[in-house]
């Protein structure tokens, strides 16, 4: 069919949506657990029936898709991508019934995936629109869909610039670039209106992080957490070898429930906990390298080691990926820090 061939064009906005969609959808997941947790984890059903709450999910996912469907403007789709991503924590939040004969909402592994799921949406969502610049027909395409603005007497500065940023990167004898341009020129702009809820939140919430990792302990703090997370993994390690080799003792005789699951998750800190030890090694020479060390170390323990946290720790596991993802963004604000020190060029 032709419209399958046609190639999908990227939208500017489509970041944003993106990360509303997959923000609600955690947020849902979390909504929902806590609710049933306070709550004693009652059931609508009576006669036979149980009305589960993946139902809703669909619901809301449907009239996401309604919406984007028969609606164009942007806000049309922030609401679709707030609905959607809501509908779709709803149906996540069941994965343990689908997987199992009886069932099982509390299937243990059922968080862990759960979590490897949005693991794995975000990654996807970040190489999406990471791996390549936008082509001159996406850029022509999303100034035209900026200019929509205009008709509906609601485009600002801030949007105008965008427009018009995007254009001067289009051939300029190009007569739809050269239309817009005359069109974006020719149309008064309104000021900024005051940033949505999500908008503003991101905002002030990045306002926070740049004044926190500018202050010397906030920084020392942080990497010192880490440090310490390392090296409890290898006090752990270095003490069931010992056991192992030096006392002739089983590690299942010496801890009954150590399982497979466990040793690959202590397996997976280990590796985390030497990435850091190389880190520290190499500071001495160059701290650029040593921060991408130590970022590599985070991410080892956000993509491995956290996964069995949640297998056994169930939501708990969110305090330590909490702490991860604050070391997390500490490194990278150093990282862009030491590089433009050396004059390197960051993205």
């Amino acid at each position: 069919m032709e419209l399958v061939s046609r190639p999908f064009i990227r939208s500017l906005e489509g970041h944003n949506l993106l990360e509303i969609f997959f923000s609600t959808a955690v947020i849902s997941v979390l909504g929902i657990r806590f609710f049933l947790a306070l709550t004693g984890y009652p059931q609508l059903s009576g006669r036979g029936l149980h009305i589960a709450h993946v139902l809703l999910g669909g619901l809301l996912l449907m009239l996401a898709l309604l919406i984007a469907l028969a609606y164009i403007n942007k806000s049309a789709l922030y609401v679709a991508a707030f609905l959607g991503g809501l509908g779709f924590g709803a149906f996540i939040d069941e994965l343990g019934k689908f997987m199992t004969g009886d069932n099982n909402y509390f299937f243990r592994p059922a968080v862990a995936m759960i979590y490897v799921t949005f693991v794995l949406l975000y990654l996807g969502i970040e190489i999406f629109f990471r791996r390549r610049e936008f082509s001159e027909e996406e850029r022509l395409i999303n100034a035209l869909e900026i200019a929509k603005e205009a008709v509906l007497e609601d485009l600002d500065h801030r949007e105008r610039k965008q427009a018009l940023d995007l254009l001067r990167a289009c051939d300029p004898a190009d007569p739809v670039a050269r239309a817009l341009r005359d069109l974006l020129y020719a149309v008064e702009a309104r000021p900024p209106g005051r940033p949505g809820p999500y908008t503003w939140a991101k905002t002030h919430a990045r306002k926070l992080y740049r004044r926190l990792v500018q202050k010397g302990w906030f920084v020392n703090a942080f990497i010192a957490f880490f440090l310490l997370q390392a090296l409890f993994a290898l006090a752990v390690d270095l003490l069931l070898l010992y056991a192992k080799l030096r006392w002739k003792i089983d590690l299942h005789a010496l801890f009954p429930t150590i399982s497979f699951i466990d040793q690959i998750g202590l397996a997976s800190a280990t590796i985390a906990a030497l990435i850091v030890i190389a880190g520290v090694v190499k500071m001495h020479s160059s701290r650029l390298e040593a921060y991408q060390l130590f970022k590599n170390a985070v991410l080892v323990q956000i993509f491995l080691v956290q996964v069995f946290l949640f297998y056994h720790a169930q939501l708990l596991a969110l305090l330590g990926l909490a702490g991860n993802l604050v070391v997390l963004l500490v490194l990278y604000y150093m990282i862009r820090q030491e590089k433009a020190a050396r004059g390197i060029c960051t993205a």
